[in-house]
């Protein structure tokens, strides 16, 4: 189930990150999701 989630972040950042999406074919939202799912797993990797 998709819930909607409301965050702020910087113009110049989301102007960079939509360009940087479309670029891939893939929605904002799913990249930001698939990163968070990656960061927040038991089992990441963290640096």
């Amino acid at each position: 189930m998709d819930t909607k989630l409301t965050i702020k972040f910087d113009d110049d950042v989301i102007t960079r990150a939509k360009r940087y999406a479309k670029h891939r074919k893939k929605s904002l939202s799913r990249m930001i999701e698939s990163y968070l799912d990656s960061v927040t797993k038991p089992n990441s990797k963290k640096k």
